[in-house]
C-alpha cells in the first residue's frame, strides 16, 4: 500500500536551453500534445528534472484518521508560457523590509519565484530574464537566464526597462501558445542615454537620494551640473515597449516591490499598456507590504488567473469514485452542495463560489487525490 500523503509530481521544464544565458536553445517541451500534472514542490528547492514530494495530507478517514492517498494527474494540453522579467538593480540588494530583517528584496524575488514555478508544476511553461545583463555595464539590455543562475546573482546597475522589453520582444513573441510577461521592479525605468529631464522627472531627485533633494532645484539627471541622463524617467519608451508587446498577444502584468511607491502611477500606466490593468487602485500588483509574503501572494494572484479552470481532466478515471477527494492549496472541498464539485469518468466539474475563487485568482493549487473516502460536507 502507498504510504499516506505520497505523490508523484512532475516539474515544468524550461524555455529555452537550460545552459545557455542566451536563451537559444529549443523550448524543451515542444511538440507535446498533453502533460500530465499531479501537483507541485511545496518546497521550492527542486526545480529541475523530476522530484517527488507529498501530496496534502489525507487526514479523511474513520474519527479523523489519515488514509492512504495518491494525487490523480491532470492531463495539461497547451500549458501557457510564464515570462519573468525581473528588475536585479543595485537597490534589490536593499532590505524588502526593517520588518522581514536582513532578507534582501532580491532574496525574496528569487525565494518567491521558485515557489510559485514548483506549485505550478506542469501547469505551465517558464523562462526567465534578468535587468540589466549580470555580464555587461549598469544599464546594459537585460537577458534570459537559467533559472539556476538566479540565487548566485548580486544586484548592481540601474533599471533599463525600455531597452530590455524591446530587446526581449521577439523572443518573448516568437514562444509557441498563449504567453504572459510578468514584469517585476522595485523603482522607476532608466538608464536612456539621450533622456533628458527636470529634477521632478529625475530618479534620483524623485528617490531624494544623497545630495539629490527630493524635487530639487539641483537636477542630479543634469550633465551641467555633473549629473547624467542615465537616471531620467524612462516612462514613454518603457510605456511604448509594453505597448508593444502587448499588441502582439502578449499580456504584460506589472508588479511592484519595495521602493516602487513612488513610481505608483506609472506602473499603473504599464499595467494598462500590458492590458492588464486591475480595474482598482493600484492598476498593478502592489507587492509592497512590510511582509515578504506578499510577493507570492500577487505572483499567485496573477499565476491562478490564468491557470485557473474549473473543468480537470485527470488521465485515467480513479479506480474507486467514492474515493476521491479534491483540494484547494492544501484544504478539502467537500463534494457535496452548489459550491462542491462533481466526477464523471475523467472530468472533475467545480462548482459555485468555488469555481469563483479559482477564477478570481483566489486558489492556485488545485488537486484530486484519491484512495480516501470522499468528503461529502
Amino acid at each position: 500500500m502507498q504510504a499516506a500523503g505520497c505523490g508523484a509530481p512532475t516539474h515544468p521544464a524550461e524555455l529555452g536551453d537550460n545552459a545557455s544565458p542566451t536563451g537559444t536553445g529549443p523550448d524543451l517541451d515542444a511538440g507535446a500534445s498533453g502533460r500530465i500534472v499531479s501537483g507541485g514542490d511545496p518546497s521550492g528547492q527542486n526545480l529541475v528534472g523530476n522530484g517527488s514530494p507529498s501530496a496534502p495530507m489525507c487526514n479523511l478517514g474513520p474519527a479523523g484518521g489519515v488514509c492512504a492517498c495518491v494525487d490523480q494527474p491532470q492531463l495539461i494540453v497547451d500549458p501557457p508560457n510564464f515570462f519573468f522579467v525581473l528588475d536585479r538593480s543595485g537597490s534589490m540588494i536593499e532590505p524588502w523590509s526593517s520588518a522581514a530583517g536582513t532578507t534582501s528584496k532580491w532574496d525574496t524575488v528569487v525565494k518567491e519565484i521558485n515557489q510559485l514555478v514548483a506549485t505550478l508544476g506542469a501547469r505551465a511553461h517558464y523562462t526567465i530574464a534578468v535587468f540589466p545583463d549580470p555580464s555587461y555595464n549598469d544599464c546594459a539590455p537585460g537577458v534570459q537566464i537559467p533559472i539556476s543562475r538566479l540565487a548566485g546573482l548580486v544586484p548592481n546597475g540601474g533599471t533599463p526597462t525600455a531597452a530590455t522589453l524591446t530587446a526581449l520582444a521577439p523572443k518573448i513573441e516568437s514562444l509557441t501558445g498563449k504567453t504572459y510577461v510578468l514584469f517585476a521592479t522595485d523603482g522607476g525605468p532608466n538608464c536612456n542615454e539621450n533622456a533628458n529631464c527636470t529634477a521632478m522627472q529625475c530618479t534620483y531627485n524623485i528617490e531624494n537620494a544623497s545630495q539629490c533633494p527630493a524635487n530639487g532645484p539641483f537636477n542630479c539627471c543634469s550633465a551641467a551640473t555633473g549629473g547624467t541622463p542615465l537616471g531620467c524617467l524612462d516612462a514613454a519608451p518603457s510605456i511604448a515597449a509594453v505597448q508593444a508587446i502587448a499588441r502582439a498577444g502578449v499580456p504584460v502584468y506589472v508588479i511592484g516591490v519595495p521602493q516602487s511607491e513612488p513610481y505608483a502611477a506609472l506602473l499603473d500606466e504599464l499595467a494598462a499598456a500590458g492590458g492588464t490593468a486591475r480595474g482598482s487602485e493600484p492598476q498593478y500588483y502592489a507587492a509592497s507590504a512590510t511582509d515578504p509574503s506578499a510577493l507570492l501572494a500577487a505572483l499567485s494572484k496573477i499565476a491562478a488567473k490564468i491557470v485557473g479552470t474549473c473543468t480537470l481532466t485527470l488521465n485515467n478515471a480513479p479506480p474507486d469514485p467514492a474515493r476521491v477527494n479534491v483540494f484547494f492549496d492544501g484544504q478539502a472541498l467537500p463534494q457535496m452542495g452548489t459550491d462542491g464539485w462533481t466526477l464523471s469518468g475523467t472530468t472533475v466539474t467545480i462548482l459555485g463560489a468555488s469555481c469563483q475563487k479559482i477564477l478570481d485568482g483566489d486558489v492556485l493549487d488545485v488537486r484530486v487525490v484519491g484512495g480516501c473516502p470522499t468528503l461529502l460536507q
